[in-house]
């Protein structure tokens, strides 16, 4: 049985990974999404489906905060971790740290004033810049900003300051696939590196690293089957 378990990033939604499906489904992948809730009442959290095959795939795809949303032991039951563009924390180390700080705090402001849905929008439009927002993604992304869940957003914003000691519930012969967008506006390239060299040190087996030229924070306009397809 081929089995993945999804979790969208900060200011998403499970809709982000509609295009992205329809390949793994038409190759009789079980897809399932968690659904944080940022735009409804209802969050979800999926469950492996229990089975007896030998040869049995749990792939977990995690963007961006994703990472820290997704539910521990899905991650540790996962055969495969897919991290795109992804971190521990999200801050970097370095003289950037207090710049980024600051653009967090306004965000944070923002939200505050009643200003989500401007800031949401320009959100998106970084996170897929150099590319135009997917289309089938904006209409729908852009029609639930009527349900914005503010004070799930605004803690979870915050949850982006605190500095996470490395993770250790990894299964040692889990497969890391880490994938890392070249024209990230979103992301500093330091707290992903940070991320990758922390995963490089602790883990028995290295991740495999895919860069994506003309893609950013958010991907669009590829065929990510096709691009794991190869390390699955």
């Amino acid at each position: 049985m081929k089995q993945i378990i999804t979790q969208h990033g900060w200011g998403l939604n499970k809709y982000f990974w509609d295009d992205f499906k329809v390949d793994f489904l038409k190759n009789n992948w079980h897809w399932q999404d968690n659904e944080r809730g940022y735009f409804s009442t209802n969050n979800y959290e999926a469950k492996w489906i229990k089975s007896d095959s030998k040869k049995e795939i749990r792939m977990t795809l995690c963007h961006s905060y994703g990472f820290n949303l997704m539910q521990k032991k899905i991650l540790k039951e996962a055969t495969h971790i897919v991290l795109i563009n992804s971190f521990n924390n999200f801050l970097p180390v370095s003289n950037k740290r207090n710049f980024i700080l600051r653009s967090l705090k306004r965000m944070e402001t923002k939200i505050i004033k009643d200003e989500s849905k401007e800031m949401l929008k320009e959100f998106i439009h970084r996170s897929f810049m150099p590319n135009d927002i997917n289309i089938s993604f904006k209409n729908i992304f852009y029609k639930s900003l009527d349900n914005l869940n503010k004070t799930l957003l605004l803690n979870d914003l915050k949850q982006l300051y605190i500095n996470r000691d490395f993770p250790v519930f990894f299964k040692k012969d889990c497969k890391i696939i880490f994938i890392k967008s070249e024209n990230d506006l979103i992301l500093d390239t330091e707290s992903n590196n940070n991320f990758l060299d922390s995963l490089n040190k602790k883990l028995y087996t290295k991740p495999i690293v895919i860069k994506l030229a003309q893609q950013g924070h958010c991907l669009n306009n590829l065929n990510l089957y096709e691009i794991l397809l190869t390390y699955i």
